[in-house]
């Protein structure tokens, strides 16, 4: 659960530390793209030991895995762009961002961002939903939209 705190916070505040803070935004943007994998991973093989949440185990852990691997992409992908701008440069990386892409490299990092927050996104949604549809299942299980009290013996037998 702590990861999940760390992750949201991360992003949080990688809105309010935005491209121009880059130091902040680094480091914010770095716990919210490594903790929330780490977090639905857990969350996703605690939930499916439930019984209720067993049968939306299996799309949990894929969404999650889809997640990390997003991540790597991303790396893979900052990785080939900063090779291919020190040999557009060449051989060094210039000082600051340039305005525009130099001929040769290609910026596919903005995609795999968008990957990342997608699978985010879509494994929010699944356990918000199903937390939803187990919350109904629970509440209407008496018929009458609200929680029965539990049954207590009074010892008299009638």
């Amino acid at each position: 659960m702590m990861f999940l705190i760390v992750a949201g916070l991360g992003e949080a505040l990688a809105s309010v530390f935005d491209i121009t803070h880059p130091v902040g935004h680094g480091v914010v943007g770095l716990l919210g793209v490594i903790g929330f994998p780490i977090a639905a991973l857990l969350l996703s093989g605690a939930l499916g030991r439930s019984e209720v949440w067993r049968a939306i185990r299996r799309p949990l852990v894929w969404i999650a895995n889809l997640s990390w691997i997003s991540v790597v992409a991303l790396i893979a992908t900052l990785a080939i762009m900063t090779m291919q701008m020190a040999r557009a440069n060449g051989g060094h990386l210039p000082q600051h961002a340039p305005k525009s892409l130099p001929p040769g490299v290609f910026a596919l990092d903005g995609w795999t961002d968008r990957l990342i927050v997608s699978f985010n996104c879509a494994w929010v949604l699944l356990a918000a939903w199903h937390a939803i549809q187990v919350h109904r299942n629970d509440s209407n299980a008496d018929g009458t939209g609200r929680r029965s009290a539990p049954k207590v013996d009074s010892g008299i037998s009638g």
